[in-house]
């Protein structure tokens, strides 16, 4: 591991101090209960995502309720700054964000539980500010640290065990839907970039492709990726599906077969919603003007299911749960992947970015 990931520290466990029995009677009548113990005490977290809250001076992040369509204030202990990341675990009730409290001090990921749990630190590094990726499963963290090199570092981290292995330089990492693998582009320091897969099981990272890739995704089955190779890139700029076990290549999206033989086309910044059954990329054809770029969002089978003009997606794009787009800024519009049910709209609301 490079000494940039050596310096790692994490939040002290609180234990409870409470006593560890029920009283006789609760414990008759939960033993009669047909029901499982878990189950009664379930709790049921709400859907949403984090935004900025233009509203506030300066704007501070905040919770999006995709069930009552409202803004809720998101209360921390104490005052943070330049938060890069903030990450809602749904299903274990857990917000992961990475900010810091002064310019003087680094950053951290910090973890807190919903909706008023004290911040702990699980993680920092001194080296510099870095991204982070929570898996699936919420046990590792996948890092982008920007240090003094070129590219960023990566890493997996296990926040639980406080341990941590460095892949190297590269960057875009992509956790598998069950959080037992992650897709990245390793650069042995220099371009090109070659697509590389680490084994939480095996603890090692092996190269995939013999060739130099330029981006890449699990579908919701890893034994299938969306790819653009170099090659590829040369012959028809365009994503492709490999299927790992025939080996095979095909193309992933294409309306027009033929267009590649009329006219330049460029698909790229390829992203996966949560689940990795739908997914979305920026295509540009016959220019390749920024502003004609449209946003194309498709099925894990690559079936065109909506094409979204520039104008009504500019300047960001981001899934925020499994079959929610979130786009553009003050306002924010919300769309399902398949474009049914029409827009929804955060006013005074733009993606989280830090401030310097």
């Amino acid at each position: 591991m490079s000494k940039s990931l050596n310096r790692i520290t994490a939040g002290k466990r609180e234990r409870g101090k409470g006593k560890s029995f029920l009283p006789k009677i609760l414990f008759l009548a939960l033993s009669l209960c047909p029901f499982p113990f878990y189950l009664i005490f379930a709790v049921e977290y709400p859907r949403g995502f984090f935004i900025e809250d233009l509203r506030h001076n300066p704007p501070s992040p905040a919770f999006y309720n995709l069930e009552s369509h409202h803004v809720e204030p998101f209360r921390l202990k104490q005052a943070y700054i330049d938060f890069l990341d903030v990450y809602w675990d749904r299903e274990r009730g857990h917000v992961l964000f990475s900010a810091h409290t002064s310019r003087k001090e680094p950053f951290k990921i910090y973890m807190k539980d919903w909706p008023d749990g004290d911040e702990k630190v699980i993680y920092e590094n001194p080296t510099g500010p870095f991204r982070f990726l929570l898996s699936p499963d919420g046990e590792r963290l996948a890092l982008q640290v920007m240090g003094p090199s070129s590219w960023p570092v990566l890493a997996v981290y296990d926040w639980q065990t406080q341990k941590g292995i460095g892949l190297g330089q590269g960057h875009s990492p992509d956790w598998s839907a069950d959080g037992r693998k992650l897709l990245f582009l390793k650069i042995p320091g220099s371009l090109p970039s070659w697509l590389y897969e680490y084994s939480v099981d095996t603890d090692t990272a092996t190269r995939l492709v013999d060739e130099p890739v330029m981006e890449a995704v699990y579908t919701d089955d890893p034994a299938q990726i969306i790819l653009k190779s170099a090659s590829q890139s040369k012959r028809c700029d365009v994503f492709q599906m490999w299927n790992r076990r025939t080996d095979r290549y095909q193309v992933f999206y294409l309306e027009d077969p033929g267009v590649c033989k009329k006219r330049t086309i460029s698909q790229r910044e390829l992203a996966a919603f949560p689940g990795h059954r739908f997914f979305f990329f920026k295509e540009s054809i016959g220019s390749h003007d920024p502003e004609n770029q449209s946003l194309i969002v498709t099925d894990v089978w690559g079936g065109r299911l909506q094409t979204i003009s520039y104008e009504d997606w500019d300047p960001a794009a981001s899934a925020v749960e499994g079959t929610t787009l979130a786009m553009s800024e003050e306002p924010i519009f919300l769309v399902s992947a398949d474009g049914a049910g029409g827009k929804a709209e955060i006013p005074q609301a733009r993606f989280i970015r830090a401030h310097h």
